[in-house]
């Protein structure tokens, strides 16, 4: 089970990184093969400009990848511009993938915007979900990193069922 987590954030204060970090760590200690798709490394265009280096490659990992863990934070109730360009130039070929959420918002009424993601990933590639979002905000970090137990154990829950669910959707 070949797994890219993508942190969507270009913040270099990103609390949606840090849960993809701890994502990372979790499914590598569950022996998942995985690696994390930083969007601070990419030279990002938008659709209509020509596809730089590191957007190839990223369209590459995204391709052999059996499922995904997309990170994102919060911007005006809906996702950052910078998943919205990954969105629309390198997932050309994940029709039908897994996929699970894991979101860091500002506040604790913003929940409902990671339903934009799943309505475009479910809409647009018939992708499937994973039912358990991560759902965190400022509340729960402290010196760049996750205080929270709740969403800790959580998370945990998290990474238990994308790899059950997987798991199962592969065979």
């Amino acid at each position: 089970m070949k797994t890219i987590i993508i942190s969507s954030s270009t913040s270099s204060s990103s609390k949606s990184f840090i849960l993809c970090k701890e994502v990372l760590i979790k499914l590598k200690e569950r022996n998942i093969d995985c690696d994390l798709l930083d969007v601070r490394d990419l030279d990002l265009k938008t659709s209509h400009e020509s596809k730089t280096p590191s957007m190839l490659e990223a369209i590459e990992k995204i391709n052999k990848a059996d499922n995904l863990v997309i990170g994102m934070g919060v911007h005006n109730y809906s996702i950052n511009d910078s998943l919205k360009i990954m969105l629309d130039t390198c997932f050309d070929n994940v029709n039908g993938k897994f996929f699970g959420v894991l979101c860091a918002a500002g506040g604790e009424k913003s929940y409902l915007a990671t339903m934009h993601l799943t309505q475009i990933c479910m809409s647009q590639w018939k992708m499937i979900q994973l039912p358990r979002i991560v759902y965190a905000t400022g509340k729960d970090f402290s010196e760049n990193k996750i205080s929270s137990q709740i969403t800790r154990d959580w998370m945990t829950e998290f990474v238990n069922e994308f790899i059950l669910i997987g798991k199962k959707l592969m065979s």
